[in-house]
C-alpha cells in the first residue's frame, strides 16, 4: 500500500469528477493501493478545505469553476492546467417585472447587483457576477461606465453552489433595477418568482461561446508542478479516470444527471436538466484552442476588473503532455477489452 495521497476537489457537480467518484471510476483505478484518495470537502480541517480556492495543499488535483485556481496562480501558486471541459450553465439577468426596463440596451444609467462576501479568499460569486453582466452589457453595446454597480452583502453559506437570494431581494426592495442570476440556485430562485421578473437575456444560449464565459465556463483540471513531476504516473491515471467517466456520462445521459441532481442535492431533474443543457456531452477533458482561449479570455477580464494580484500567460501554465498520455492510455485499454 502507497503511501501517497491525491486528495481531489470538485466545485459544483458539472463536471467528469462527479462522476468519477459517484460511479467508483477514481476508487477503481487506484484500488491496487499505488496512491489514497482524500477528499478535501470531507476534511474536518478548514485550513485544508481553504486549498479549493487558494490550491495550497500540493497533493491536490481539482476540477472546478475556474476563477479560485486563476487567482491562486496570479499569487504565485506553481500549479499547472492539465484539461479544460466546457460545461454551459444556466446565465441569466432579470428585472422586475413591473420596471419600465424591458431590454439590456435600457439598463443603460440603471443599478445592477454585485455580492459582496466577507471573510473569503476570492470572492468568485463577485467576480462570476460581474462577468455575467458585462456579458449582458457588451451585447447591448454597453459597458461599465454605462451603469451603477451596486454592492449587495452575502453570506458565504447562502452562496454556495450559486448564489443570488440576497441580490435578488435587493432587487424586490427597489435598492437595485437588475440582478444576474446563475447555476441551478438561480434557476430555482427564477422559477420561484418568475411572475415578479422579466427576463432581459439568457446567457445560455448565446451562440458566441465567449459571451457564456464565466466562473464555470470554462472549468479547468489543475495540479501543483512538483506533484506532477513526482507522481506523473498517477496524474495520467487519474485524467484516464475522468475521461472513462465522461465517456460513460455521454453513454448514460439520464444517469449521468441524476448523479448531478444527487451531488447538487437541493434541485429536482427538471432544474438540474434546464440548468446543464448539454451536461452529459460535455465533459470531456480536453485543451482545444476555444476552450484554451475561453480560459485565456476569463483570465483576461480577472485582471481588467481588479481581480488578479498579476499577470500571467495561460499558455504557459498548460501542460498538454499528462492529457495526451491519459487519451492513449484509455484508448490502449479499450483495444485489449476489445480482444
Amino acid at each position: 500500500m502507497s503511501d501517497t495521497e491525491i486528495w481531489f476537489t470538485r466545485c459544483g457537480g458539472a463536471t467528469a469528477s462527479t462522476i468519477a467518484i459517484q460511479r467508483n471510476f477514481l476508487q477503481d483505478e487506484f484500488a491496487d493501493g499505488s496512491a489514497v484518495l482524500r477528499s478535501l470537502q470531507e476534511s474536518s480541517d478548514r485550513t485544508l478545505r481553504e486549498s479549493h480556492f487558494d490550491h495550497s495543499n500540493p497533493a491536490m488535483l481539482r476540477e472546478g469553476g475556474n476563477i479560485p485556481p486563476i487567482w491562486a496562480r496570479s499569487r504565485g501558486a506553481d500549479t499547472a492546467v492539465l484539461a479544460i471541459s466546457w460545461v454551459d450553465e444556466f446565465q441569466s439577468i432579470v428585472a422586475r417585472a413591473d420596471s419600465t426596463i424591458r431590454s439590456l440596451a435600457e439598463l443603460r444609467g440603471k443599478r445592477l447587483a454585485v455580492p459582496l462576501y466577507a471573510d473569503i479568499s476570492i470572492d468568485f460569486q463577485r467576480g462570476a457576477n460581474f462577468h455575467g453582466l458585462a456579458n449582458g452589457l457588451a451585447i447591448a453595446g454597453l459597458g461599465a461606465a454605462d451603469v451603477t454597480f451596486i454592492d449587495v452583502p452575502a453570506e458565504r453559506g447562502a452562496g454556495r453552489g450559486g448564489s443570488g437570494s440576497a441580490e435578488l431581494q435587493a432587487l424586490f426592495d427597489g435598492r437595485v433595477d437588475a440582478v444576474f442570476l446563475r447555476q441551478s440556485s438561480g434557476l430555482r430562485l427564477f422559477n420561484e418568482h418568475a411572475e415578479r421578473l422579466r427576463e432581459l437575456v439568457r446567457l445560455t444560449e448565446q451562440p458566441d461561446p465567449f459571451r457564456r464565459i464565466n466562473n464555470g465556463t470554462p472549468r479547468p483540471l489543475t495540479v501543483h508542478r512538483r506533484f506532477l513531476a513526482e507522481h506523473r504516473d498517477l496524474v495520467v491515471r487519474y485524467i484516464a479516470a475522468l475521461i472513462r467517466a465522461a465517456d460513460w456520462a455521454e453513454a448514460n445521459p439520464g444517469e449521468a444527471l441524476d448523479a448531478l441532481r444527487l451531488e447538487d442535492g437541493r434541485s429536482d431533474r427538471r432544474t438540474i436538466a434546464a440548468t446543464f443543457p448539454r451536461y452529459a456531452t460535455s465533459l470531456h477533458p480536453k485543451l482545444t484552442e476555444t476552450y484554451i482561449a475561453g480560459l485565456a479570455a476569463q483570465k483576461d477580464f480577472l485582471r481588467d476588473w481588479g481581480f488578479l494580484e498579476a499577470d500571467f500567460d495561460v499558455r504557459e501554465w498548460i501542460d498538454r503532455g499528462p492529457l495526451e498520455e491519459a487519451i492513449a492510455l484509455v484508448a490502449a485499454q479499450t483495444a485489449v477489452a476489445a480482444e
